[in-house]
This record gives structure tokens, sequence and C-alpha cells, in this order.
């Protein structure tokens, strides 16, 4: 009796646990990118990117044939992409999701930002086409800079 009583509590208290997390989490707010690869070369081949997180090697994906991706940036971080196409030349894009605090907090959310990634034919040994993103105050959104 009394085991089954320990096992009702421990139950509960898991749940609350989980359910506590799962609200919490829908709280956190990203800085959401959707995003097209664009290439010269009209072929099958998958595109890929590389996310550096605060110069620290993140998570390396493939993208699918239709080139299309979305992703989910924490604010205050920054962050390289680096898009890899077979036959072409890789591109990295810098983004610094850095914005003041009252804006992460207000009831608002930062509309997402869109993003078409060309890549050029060429070996992937010539330069590196870099761009940089980051949060423009006048505007009150993110831009290319």
């Amino acid at each position: 009796m009394i085991k089954k009583a320990q096992l009702k509590i421990v139950i509960i208290l898991l749940l609350s646990f989980v359910l506590h997390l799962s609200s919490h989490s829908q709280d956190h707010k990203y800085f959401i990118i959707n995003g097209k690869i664009i290439s010269e070369l009209n072929d099958n081949d998958n595109s890929s990117v590389d996310v550096i997180k605060n110069n620290k090697k993140g998570v390396s994906f493939q993208i699918p044939e239709h080139g299309r991706f979305r992703l989910e940036l924490e604010y205050n971080t920054e962050y390289q992409l680096i898009f890899y196409k077979k036959g072409n030349q890789s591109k990295t894009i810098i983004i610094n999701t850095e914005i003041p605090e009252k804006e992460i907090n207000s009831s608002s959310n930062i509309p997402h930002f869109l993003m078409a990634v060309n890549l050029f034919a060429g070996k992937s040994d010539e330069e590196n086409h870099v761009q940089h993103i980051c949060y423009s105050p006048q505007n009150n959104c993110f831009k290319r800079v």
C-alpha cells in the first residue's frame, strides 16, 4: 500500500516537471530564418550547411533537393552559416542575433527573416563570399549589413 502511494507521488512529480518544462519551452523565443538555396548549376545535388555557434562547430545538415530550409537561432549569439553545394563556391553568412532585452520580452514577435542564398558555380577553393546580418534598432528588424 505504501509503495503504491509512493509510486503515485513520483508519477505526479514527474508529470508536473514535464509539464513545467513544456510550458517553459513555449516561452522561449528564437530568431527564425526561412530560406532557399539558389544555385547557378541546376542539378539535383543536395546542399548542406554548417552551423557554427559562438566560434564552436555546431551541427551540419543536408538541405533537401527543393532547397528550402528553416533555422531557429537563439538570441544574443553569433552564428556562422556556411552553405555548400557540389560544383559551387561556398558562402558564409555571419548572423549576430543580439537584440535589446525589451525586444525579446515584448509580446510582439520579430518577423521571420527571409533569405535567398545564391551559390555561384566555381571551385570551392576560390574566395568564400561572406555576408552579415544583424539587428537594426531603427527599423526594429534584422537586416543585411
